[in-house]
């Protein structure tokens, strides 16, 4: 059963990094008053801006590990 929690906590920490992404580069569009973006088109630039900032990653794991979806790796 390990290896699934594991698994569901790898995915809840992408998850997590992803949606802060999403939430940087929401607010850049905001910031440059641009709106009406498609959610497709944000989605890519989050991924580009996860793939620019991968210090996104270890704070979704300590985010994930606060709520209770990942094991503490310590």
């Amino acid at each position: 059963m390990a290896n699934s929690s594991s698994h569901l906590g790898a995915a809840a920490i992408k998850v997590l990094a992803r949606q802060a992404a999403i939430r940087a580069v929401k607010c850049e569009l905001q910031r440059r008053g641009i709106a009406h973006v498609p959610m497709r088109d944000i989605h890519i630039c989050a991924d580009e801006y996860l793939h620019r900032h991968p210090e996104l990653i270890p704070q979704a794991a300590e985010r994930a590990q606060r709520l209770g979806l990942a094991e503490d790796n310590s």
